[in-house]
């Protein structure tokens, strides 16, 4: 039953209704952690399994500031938000599920929603930039163990939750008018501390107002969005709720400092305390240099600074610190091994000349918290998608806590093998080499690209679009390359702007890039794995815009698929003067610059005669203006491209219908192209004829397909 209370609510209305509404039931959640585990042969990867695959948090993870699970008062359990898509009903379940840690303990969910709540940070400016990956969702235990609060999407609003311990009783908490941005429980339990935007509302109202009389083109614009202006930034407020009552008044400055409680100083990072009031922290060891690098200090209760002395302590930005389970010990990743592609960590006594390493892996500890002596960590592996672990530092031993998705291991999938080498301008780079299920050595097989993260889970590379196992599964090899970072291929600069400017002067970056592309792929075809006819390259984000330089600068692929970029010479006018500036910065000339010799190196517009593979654009509405010019100027010069365009998506599609419609037109599409094979069930039922035209280059036909 809705309660009314009649309350002072500072972000909405004078009279507060419908907190404390139960939640709904919802059938189709039921089965979120019912495996499906069972005897018999194992299956392909498809692309369907993996479009189904439950998730703890996103993939990358964005913001190390929002931990992805937290430990109970007595750290006898956590609480995490699960989340899987249904690719057949076009939504999701997520979950806030309590994981007891005990060896035979099995998870249980505490509530449930169909919405995702997805990751809007504020940027240049403006109150949201939409990028499509779920955001990272915190649950908060109360001090005493009883229940959980946690953000929570229902009928487009995000809210504070809550829900007990015991029996799973999940009540809604805020009715802000606004969503709420995060959260923070009072010590003694009574208040949920809350922060949200109301002057949205109005700045909203009005431009809407704006629109009966036209809206101007400034600063606000993003075209590429949409003609509606985007909604600038307004502050934040920071509001206490009393959860016996109702009740709410302005937090106070001591409730306002607890939402940076767990954030660095302004100059350092990866802050750490441990109960005897030590803290542990990384500053810049060269701050003239951008990134620069850190180095270890720990501090004592009275301030007193201690810098550990050796070189094993310069880190990068990368870092986690844990103290150990006695507060004597300090341990901290460090990246090393071949361009940096290896994980260890490393302990240190304070005070101590020396440092020793207690571990060291190619896997991604996604995020770790320490759990006495030992650590807590999601874990990924390239065959693996991620899961709870312990690790115990001083046995070296680890034993896996719980797998989301226990039956994935029982599918068929290709080996791997993780691949080091130097690109022609002597750059270390390296990949993970997934085989084909059905390896072979007497017999060539066609290669796919897929870029630009390689650690941890091989699903779909940045932006999840390439079923990867899948493609391995029908008899391809994949090559996932890690484009390493601007500073390793061009060094470090002054500032982050120099560095941008650094890494595409001359398109020195992507010519590295590309380098290590063609040298990997190179020496796979000399090995006897690959046919040189049938390479593949794909990418989203930057890695879509290696494969539009690849597309006039090389000769080594035989069809292309991308999304989310389109970088032509008309994009500032689609871009609006925002993003246009900090691109600016980067080095990307202004429209009026008129730099012919720079965009002959990337325009498609301007060399599509030179692109000598078909190319494939699955784009989201929010993007597809930016990839229209590519895509004409493709089509008009005979060279064989499609255009798709997914409705209310962002630069990672986050929709479960159309993340399988885009794995599944991949593996179609480099199929026909590259093995002239065609699938009995395509996505479109008339996307065979117009390839066949595209291939066959007669373009009067193909407009009448069309």
């Amino acid at each position: 039953m809705r309660r009314c209370l009649a309350t002072v609510h500072l972000l909405a209305a004078p009279v507060l209704c419908a907190i404390g509404q139960p939640a709904l039931a919802e059938d189709q959640c039921g089965t979120l952690l019912k495996t499906d585990v069972v005897h018999g042969a194992a299956g392909p990867v498809t692309p369907e399994a993996l479009a189904s695959l439950r998730d703890i948090g996103p993939a990358p993870r964005p913001d190390r500031s929002r931990p992805l699970f937290t430990f109970s008062p007595d750290r006898r359990s956590v609480v995490f938000q699960l989340h899987r898509g249904d690719p057949s009903k076009n939504r999701y379940c997520t979950a806030i599920v309590v994981l007891p840690l005990t060896p035979v303990a099995e998870p249980r969910p505490l509530d449930t929603s169909e919405e995702l709540i997805r990751d809007e940070p504020a940027r240049y400016g403006w109150a949201a930039f939409p990028i499509g990956s779920p955001a990272p969702v915190t649950p908060r235990w109360a001090p005493d163990g009883r229940w959980v609060a946690y953000l929570k999407r229902v009928g487009g609003r995000t809210q504070v939750w809550r829900a007990n311990i015991a029996d799973g009783d999940a009540r809604q908490i805020t009715d802000a008018p606004v969503d709420v941005d995060d959260f923070r429980i009072s010590p003694n339990g009574r208040d949920i501390i809350y922060v949200a935007r109301p002057g949205l509302v109005a700045i909203r109202a009005a431009i809407d107002r704006e629109g009966l009389s036209g809206w101007r083109y400034d600063e606000r614009a993003f075209p590429v969005r949409g003609a509606r202006p985007q909604t600038p930034n307004t502050e934040r407020r920071y509001v206490s709720m009393n959860l016996d009552s109702g009740l709410e008044r302005p937090a106070s400055p001591s409730e306002i400092t607890s939402f940076g409680s767990q954030l660095p100083p302004a100059d350092k990072i990866a802050y750490a305390t441990n109960p005897s009031g030590w803290n542990a922290y990384a500053e810049p060891a060269n701050p003239s240099v951008y990134p620069p690098d850190y180095r270890v200090v720990a501090e004592t209760p009275t301030g007193h600074r201690l810098p550990c002395p050796v070189n094993l302590c310069r880190i990068d930005r990368s870092v986690s610190f844990w103290w150990s389970g006695d507060s004597k010990r300090l341990r901290f990743t460090r990246k090393e091994g071949w361009a940096n592609s290896l994980t260890a960590i490393y302990e240190w006594r304070p005070g101590s000349q020396a440092v020793r390493r207690i571990y060291l892996t190619s896997d991604d500890l996604v995020e770790c918290q320490p759990l006495d002596n030992d650590l807590l960590c999601l874990r990924e592996r390239s065959r693996e998608p991620r899961h709870f672990v312990t690790l115990d530092l001083d046995r070296n031993n680890e034993q896996k806590i719980f797998d989301p998705n226990p039956e994935f291991s029982r599918l068929t999938m290709g080996k791997v093998e993780r691949l080091n080498w130097r690109n022609g301008f002597g750059v270390s780079f390296y990949g993970d080499l997934v085989y084909p299920v059905s390896f072979s050595a007497k017999q060539r097989y066609p290669l796919m690209i897929v870029q630009y993260r390689t650690k941890g889970f091989l699903r779909g590379g940045i932006g999840d679009e390439v079923p990867i196992q899948a493609f391995a599964n029908q008899g391809y090899f994949v090559l996932v390359v890690d484009n390493l970072t601007y500073e390793d291929i061009v060094g470090r600069r002054r500032t982050a702007e120099a560095l941008t400017a650094a890494f595409n002067h001359d398109f020195a970056g992507r010519r590295n890039i590309l380098s290590a592309i063609e040298t990997a792929t190179q020496s796979l075809i000399d090995r006897g794995f690959v046919d040189s006819k049938r390479v593949g390259i794909t990418g989203l984000s930057d890695g879509c815009t290696t494969v539009q330089f690849a597309a006039i600068h090389s000769t080594l692929f035989s069809a292309g698929s991308v999304s989310g970029c389109g970088w032509e010479h008309i994009q500032d006018a689609f871009l609006g003067p925002m993003v246009a500036q900090s691109y600016h910065e980067g080095g990307w000339p202004r429209l009026i610059d008129k730099r012919t010799d720079f965009w002959a190196q990337i325009s498609l517009m301007e060399q599509a005669e030179r692109v000598r593979f078909p190319m494939l654009f699955q784009a989201a509405d929010h993007e597809y203006l930016a990839m229209v010019a590519s895509h004409t100027a493709l089509t008009q010069a005979g060279i064989s491209s499609d255009l798709y365009i997914f409705p209310d998506e962002d630069h990672i599609k986050w929709q479960p219908a159309h993340r399988l419609a885009v794995y599944r037109r991949n593996l179609q599409w480099f199929d026909f192209w590259l093995n002239d094979r065609q699938d009995p069930d395509p996505i479109d039922d008339r996307q065979y004829e117009r390839w066949e035209s595209m291939k066959r280059g007669d373009q009067s036909k193909l407009s009448r397909v069309q």
